[in-house]
């Protein structure tokens, strides 16, 4: 069997990067899961899953710790995040440190999660480090690791279950709608199923010599917002609307939501995300999205897959949620 290394295991990307691995029609991966935390709740449920999870410690702000954790592994799927690293620069220090223990210790494989690269999309006009943060590091990557495979994918559709959840609102005639809010106006907002990334990152291990060197530009469907909130109503029964704000509505609304990371002042940065995703959008080639992952989900699919009515849902505990159905 192969074995990967999952950077970032117990976060809500790397359970799924695990959960595909070790469920791969293959059956040739087992993981480990690295955390600084391996006797932690997370770690544990982790390993309950399967035989096949290990969860070792390491940490991306010690190269020797991923040394170690790296030895004679066949790959390495790296999800760093920028909320924790604290800052653009530590992210990048943080993503370097695995590449680094990688190259040292002979890894065969790394698959880097990434965005796009938004100032050298647009000239510099828009500044998001969370996404740049991560395209940055990948250059350096591929300078590094030529064999690397960098994986770029897009906003979560899970981020409707917390941080963009829809407001539960009693009408006029008693009766409650969820409304949708976002400043996206009628542009087609690309996102990302998490169980998709975990089947877009199996597919790369398993398939090495057509990805290896490559960029894969992967998400799950780019729907407008009115779509989502009318394919919210036919799933789910329940009723729901779109209402579109302005960019400076959504900033003033945020303020304040991020200001204790370093290079995130007020909503700032969130509101760029969507002034980049209106303005210059998240392309996809959904064709090829779809011979590498045929079962990817668009927004009514992963509605039902994950049976979601619009409550508050907490993605870290999403993953015990199915497990234990």
């Amino acid at each position: 069997m192969k074995t990967i290394a999952v950077v970032g295991a117990t976060g809500a990307m790397g359970r799924s990067i695990v959960r595909a691995l070790v469920d791969h029609p293959s059956q040739e991966f087992q993981v480990r899961a690295l955390t600084r935390n391996p006797s932690g709740k997370r770690a544990k449920e982790l390993e309950a899953y399967s035989d096949k999870i290990t969860a070792v410690q390491a940490d991306t702000n010690d190269q020797k710790s991923l040394e170690e954790a790296f030895r004679g592994v066949h790959g390495v799927f790296c999800n760093t995040d920028y909320w924790n690293a604290g800052s653009r620069v530590q992210e990048i220090v943080q993503s370097i440190n695995v590449a680094t223990a990688c190259l040292n210790v002979s890894v065969e494989h790394l698959v880097y999660s990434s965005l796009e690269y938004v100032s050298a999309i647009t000239k510099s006009s828009l500044s998001l480090p969370y996404f740049d943060s991560k395209a940055e590091a990948s250059e350096y990557i591929l300078a590094m690791l030529p064999k690397a495979t960098i994986l770029i994918s897009a906003p979560y559709f899970e981020n409707f279950l917390g941080y963009a959840l829809p407001e539960k609102r009693q009408r006029s005639d008693g009766d409650f709608e969820f409304v949708f809010k976002d400043p996206m106006a009628d542009k087609p907002y690309t996102m990302v199923a998490l169980d998709d990334i975990g089947q877009f990152a199996a597919y790369a291990f398993a398939e090495f010599d057509s990805v290896r060197g490559k960029k894969l530009y992967v998400a799950s469907d780019s729907p407008t917002m009115m779509e989502v909130a009318d394919t919210f109503s036919r799933v789910t029964g329940l009723s729901a609307v779109y209402e579109p704000m302005t960019l400076e509505e959504f900033r003033e609304t945020h303020k304040g939501t991020v200001n204790d990371i370093q290079d995130s002042p007020d909503g700032e940065f969130v509101g760029n995300m969507f002034e980049f995703i209106r303005d210059y959008g998240i392309d996809r080639d959904y064709d090829f999205i779809k011979s590498i992952n045929p079962k990817v989900m668009d927004f009514e699919a992963w509605l039902r897959h994950t049976e979601w009515k619009g409550e508050p849902v907490a993605v870290q505990n999403y993953f015990v949620a199915k497990t234990t159905k």
